[in-house]
């Protein structure tokens, strides 16, 4: 049995090696456009449908601005999450995660409005469910690593944590009039923050040095 082919998987097989040459991928009998590359990372593609599920599936927080500004981006995150994917698929730390695909397609499909509101979106636009089922991968492979990598490295000093509280919430509400709370009892809270603060410093500089690591073409802005 053949096993199903999401529509970018297809294209990639058929005519990947045209990226270089061209921004068609595929056309009609009539010679329309069916696909076309707007970016590389490496020598994997990034097709104007992957876009276009990005944009079904509320990939980034919707934002006021223009149609130009929201497809800048969707086109920055779409870049971003692939730049993750591979380098950890080039790492081989990719094949070390336990990856939840399933709860992310979930997600993808609560944000789209339900399964059968992102199936009939997708037959819109010439997409599947298998194409939904290939960003999740890349979404949750990049959420687990996260998870399971980088967060157990973050580690909060009680030195870090006294700091924090005497030079943030203290001096906050001191210079508001009011009387700050005892550390202990907002010791919890302000650990959390702290964590999640430095966890987003470690996912930046991981963005950053795989940037580093893949090269990054924008074909179509």
């Amino acid at each position: 049995m053949i096993p199903a082919v999401g529509h970018r998987n297809l294209l990639l097989m058929v005519c990947v090696f045209s990226m270089l040459v061209a921004p068609l991928l595929a056309g009609g009998r009539d010679g329309t456009l069916v696909d076309e590359v707007v970016a590389a990372v490496g020598v994997y593609p990034i097709l104007e449908s992957d876009l276009t599920l990005a944009r079904l599936v509320h990939l980034t927080p919707e934002q006021e601005g223009t149609p130009e500004e929201e497809r800048s981006r969707i086109l920055q995150a779409r870049v971003r999450l692939e730049v993750q994917y591979r380098d950890l698929e080039a790492s081989g730390v990719l094949y070390r995660l336990e990856i939840d695909r399933d709860a992310v397609v979930e997600d993808l499909e609560r944000r789209a409005g339900g399964r059968q509101e992102l199936e009939a979106a997708l037959r819109s636009h010439g997409l599947t469910m298998e194409d939904v089922s290939e960003l999740a991968y890349r979404i949750a492979a990049v959420n687990a690593y996260v998870r399971q990598r980088l967060r157990p490295r973050v580690r909060v000093q009680p030195d870090e944590l006294h700091k924090a509280y005497e030079e943030t919430l203290a001096l906050e509400i001191s210079s508001r009039g009011g009387t700050p709370p005892p550390l202990d009892e907002v010791r919890d809270q302000l650990h959390r923050i702290l964590v999640e603060r430095k966890l987003n410093h470690e996912i930046a500089r991981w963005i950053q040095e795989a940037g580093r690591r893949q090269e990054v073409t924008i074909l179509v802005p």
